[in-house]
């Protein structure tokens, strides 16, 4: 892969030497870098950083799409970006005098013909250049680095997916005897609690903790992050396969590393199968019955068209234009479509869950058995 504009790599290795000048921002620095490359689906995203930044954080983060420095292969310089992390404070010093577009709690982001800039109010800022898809993020905090760049990423990977047809669906999905299993919930509402049972027991596979994958012909795709759990929720998951990251607007969280879960995360697209809409209630009741495809349509627009809990922020701090925006009308539609073939062609239900989450789980896996069966005995 060629190097970035405006660096000068001398190489050693996995890591690197570089003379760096980021638009007159920090000056020409001698600065030893690593890199690796990730593949989502077709987007090669390439992520340099210092030797002292939360690299291996965001290497974690993205591990599954991960191809290491100079694997990755078959991307057009379109579908190529590469992100640069600097542990160091922001300086606004030769910023041109651009207006204000969006005004977050957390962020606001201006918008020139070619470039576009975040500002964390001092804490931390992002220098994206849409032309040469590069990509620069500069924050003194870790944690908070590590924050943008996830972001960051999640945002370019989705307009990726957008644009090539393959759409977020905000659920836990689950593969068995090859067909998924999708339970739609709110966020917070026990995604990953489910999906850490039912991965103990045999025959089930993950295709995504949060935002599995829909395809044109409604076959399920993995998209596989860390499963995030409540901090204390779990005791016995070996440490090296934990860590706790701060969020800007939210509590902390312990991510479980995919590597403790070994084969049952799936790299293999599964059967439409079954689309259960979670209800929860006070009592102790647990029960799954059937509704109508109808019905179903709703659910499907608030998490798949709409993507109500699917990370999209930054894609709209990014706008370019109002024709990318009105652009989206399309990738509304392309959603839409994915999801009423997907409506179609599964089984649609309505999953009670109460308070016990142990009956819960016992009355999901009945359930699975009287559709599809017992695992498939392995080897």
């Amino acid at each position: 892969m060629p190097d970035s504009p405006g660096l000068e790599v001398s190489r050693r290795g996995c890591a690197q030497t570089v003379h760096a000048d980021h638009n007159g921002l920090s000056g020409r620095v001698l600065v030893a870098l690593v890199r690796t490359t990730f593949e989502f689906y077709g987007l090669i995203v390439e992520v340099v950083a210092s030797s002292d930044c939360p690299f291996d954080d965001v290497r974690r983060d993205f591990s599954f799409f991960e191809r290491g420095e100079g694997r990755a292969g078959g991307g057009l310089k379109r579908d190529r970006a590469t992100i640069h992390m600097h542990q160091e404070a922001p300086s606004y010093a030769g910023l041109p005098a651009v207006p204000a577009t969006v005004l977050t709690p957390r962020n606001v982001s201006f918008v020139d013909s070619r470039t576009s800039y975040i500002d964390y109010f001092g804490r931390g800022l992002v220098i994206y250049d849409r032309e040469t898809e590069r990509c620069d993020v500069y924050a003194e905090d870790p944690h908070l680095l590590r924050e943008i760049v996830y972001l960051f990423v999640l945002s370019t990977v989705g307009r990726h997916l957008d644009n090539i047809g393959l759409h977020r669906l905000h659920a836990l999905g689950v593969s068995y005897r090859r067909h998924a299993i999708l339970l739609l919930l709110p966020s917070g509402g026990g995604k990953s609690t489910m999906a850490l049972s039912l991965l103990e027991r045999p025959g089930f596979a993950l295709l995504g903790e949060d935002t599995p994958l829909i395809d044109r012909k409604g076959h399920v795709l993995p998209f596989q992050l860390p499963l995030g759990v409540r901090l204390g929720g779990r005791t016995d998951i070996p440490e090296q396969h934990l860590r706790t990251v701060r969020r800007m607007e939210f509590d902390p969280k312990m991510l479980v590393d995919l590597a403790f879960f070994g084969d049952r995360i799936s790299a293999e697209p599964a059967l439409p199968g079954v689309l259960l809409v979670g209800r929860r209630n006070l009592g102790e009741v647990s029960s799954i019955t059937p509704i109508s495809r109808l019905r179903m349509i709703q659910p499907m627009i608030k998490n798949l068209v709409v993507g109500l809990g699917v990370y999209q922020g930054l894609e709209f701090l990014l706008e370019r234009s109002l024709w990318e925006t009105l652009g989206k009308v399309g990738v509304a539609f392309s959603r839409l479509y994915n999801g009423l073939l997907l409506v179609i062609k599964t089984r649609p239900y309505v999953f009670v869950m109460g308070r016990n989450r142990e009956l819960n789980l016992e009355t999901l896996l009945d359930f699975i058995e009287r559709e599809y069966g017992p695992p498939e005995a392995s080897g």
